[in-house]
């Protein structure tokens, strides 16, 4: 049997969800974050009970005990390089945003989020014995088929009631820490996500979904945890545009899904009314070549496309234009995330170039 390594924590997924675990969709319900510490699991038990009676000797005539139940447990998650939109996931508070519309910060509530959760899936990276446990014995079989599968812990359980711990502000790495109660995912199902392998080694929803008593998932899984979340928001999660006849969240005949798409559009303007010159985008920190202040759309992906980051010209998706007058709207690929570069604008009234 496989052992299960809760070490090395690789990918933490979080995903709101409403008090019986069913996954809510929404424009920011979903994120993929490496920005934690730890994750503690403390189970909060209902003691064994002693029954027994004594007859008129006062001696004991009868004896038998409870057993004592898990009653939930308390995750207590330590998270680094705070992510805002994480936190208003968990705790329903205010995210600020900047004149960009970037979120910036956050303010805090009175009142605890008790009607939604948030349900977490970590991945771990621990490695074990039986990982290469069969060895070839014939080249035809060793070297003609896929390379062997890294095995990887998974852990899936939904949470509510979080609540901030201290904060400490100093000369100390600072760290932001929730603590919340567990809750059963009997509407979770077999999950909105491919994490388990069918008997091919293909990806595939949950073989078994949870129960109304059950409040942890743990196995071991050849899937690959998701890439990070672009950006530093939650993104959309879709049900019913994912799940769709035949294929139904609850009790469709299909197992595997399309994946929920993570890459977050971009909107590229113009102020200030320039007449020549251009600027520059960051692709994950490389530098494009110039776009020009009146580029087309398609000259916009030409630009794209050719820049050294690792992405091909199809994986981008660019509409609008033309600029300055009507905005680039920017789908990047998974994973690239785009910031402005240079501005060299020229013209107009203090021409500058926005993102949001």
């Amino acid at each position: 049997m496989p052992g299960i390594q809760p070490v090395k924590g690789r990918r933490l997924r979080a995903t709101k969800i409403d008090g019986c675990g069913r996954p809510v969709a929404g424009p920011k319900n979903r994120l993929v974050t490496s920005g934690y510490v730890t994750l503690t699991l403390t189970p909060v038990m209902r003691d064994a009970v002693d029954i027994t009676q004594t007859n008129a000797e006062c001696k004991e005539c009868f004896s038998d005990r409870t057993p004592p139940e898990r009653r939930w447990y308390t995750p207590a998650l330590e998270l680094c390089n705070v992510n805002t939109g994480l936190l208003s996931m968990f705790t329903g508070w205010e995210t600020l945003l900047d004149t960009t519309s970037t979120a910036v910060g956050f303010r805090d509530a009175k009142t605890i989020e008790s009607d939604y959760g948030v349900a977490l899936e970590l991945w771990t990276t621990g490695k074990s014995d039986d990982d290469c446990a069969v060895i070839p014995i014939l080249d035809s079989a060793a070297f003609s088929g896929a390379a062997v599968a890294r095995q990887y812990g998974y852990f899936l359980f939904g949470g509510t009631e979080w609540t901030p711990g201290n904060i400490t502000i100093g000369a100390v790495v600072s760290t932001f820490t929730l603590t919340g109660r567990t809750i059963p995912l009997p509407y979770w199902g077999m999950g909105p996500y491919n994490v388990q392998a069918d008997g091919a080694g293909a990806a595939r929803r949950l073989i078994t979904p949870m129960n109304n008593t059950q409040h942890l998932t743990a196995f071991r899984t050849p899937i690959d945890p998701p890439a990070v979340t672009p950006g530093t928001e939650p993104v959309a999660l879709g049900t019913s545009t994912i799940f769709t006849a035949p294929n139904y969240y609850y009790g469709g005949p299909g197992n595997a899904l399309p994946a929920q798409v993570d890459s977050v559009t971009r909107t590229v303007s113009i102020t200030g009314g320039p007449t020549a010159g251009g600027f520059t985008l960051l692709v994950n920190g490389i530098a494009t070549d110039t776009i020009a202040y009146n580029s087309t759309s398609a000259a916009a992906l030409t630009v794209l496309g050719a820049t050294d980051d690792g992405y091909t010209t199809a994986q981008w998706t660019v509409t609008g234009g033309a600029l300055p007058g009507t905005p680039l709207v920017i789908t990047p690929p998974v994973g690239a995330v785009l910031t402005i570069g240079t501005n060299s604008l020229t013209g107009g009234t203090t021409p500058t170039v926005v993102l949001t």
